[in-house]
């Protein structure tokens, strides 16, 4: 386990230094916006059980990448990660927050890069190259997280992490692909309201959060049952 950490731990770092080469991200009044929904986003996580957890992070993710770049959805994804490990009762373990920095930096340079090369343009959420490209990002974001969650898992509780990923995540692939729909709305409305349209938005995904928290707390129960 410490060896699978260093090594992502090293990756990670290089990414975010040759994403952040690229340029410090201006932080204008949109961008700050989207920061502080992505820090309150972070906390809202589903147990999935095994410590495999689904997060709320990844739609605005997806939108810091298709709609500022690559330098921006790394320091989103970086600083949301520090507040949800500072903000979080009880506190996540270190090496805990660690990975899950880690994991969420990786996510956001891999899938930055993912979205430009296959024709995504920044600010474009509508032609079909970019529909492509979030859709392939989107992908990127499950397979980056999903792999990398059940390989951790696995390893400290020395379970198959294929295993892992099968029974928790196999399913969670929908959940991926309406995180994009809501960046492309987002994106939509960005043109005529601003990111304010976050506002109009953000309500409707806290609802689903906790439909699928009270759904998944009652499944849980019944199968504790049987």
């Amino acid at each position: 386990m410490t060896i699978f950490l260093a090594i992502l731990g090293i990756v990670s770092g290089l990414a975010t230094v040759e994403g952040l080469l690229q340029g410090l991200p201006p932080l204008t009044a949109d961008y700050l916006l989207l920061i502080v929904f992505a820090c309150v986003a972070a906390p809202m996580n589903l147990d999935l059980g095994h410590n495999a957890r689904l997060s709320t992070l990844q739609p605005l993710m997806l939108a810091a990448i298709a709609l500022f770049g690559i330098p921006e959805a790394i320091l989103l994804a970086a600083v949301s990660m520090i507040y949800f490990w500072a903000a979080g009762r009880p506190r996540q373990p270190m090496h805990k927050a660690a990975f899950n920095w880690c994991n969420f930096v990786l996510a956001a340079w891999l899938g930055g890069h993912v979205y430009y090369a296959t024709g995504g343009r920044p600010g474009d959420v509508t032609s079909p190259a970019s529909l492509v490209a979030l859709l392939l990002t989107a992908l990127t974001f499950f397979a980056v997280n999903t792999s990398l969650v059940s390989v951790a898992v696995g390893l400290e509780q020395r379970i198959s992490p294929f295993r892992i990923w099968y029974e928790k995540y196999s399913w969670t692939l929908n959940t991926q692909l309406t995180g994009a729909s809501v960046v492309i709305l987002l994106g939509m409305l960005r043109q005529t309201f601003g990111m304010q349209a976050l506002f109009l938005i953000v309500p409707f995904c806290v609802m689903c959060y906790h439909f699928y928290k009270v759904y998944f707390s009652r499944a849980s129960q019944r199968s504790h049952r049987t």
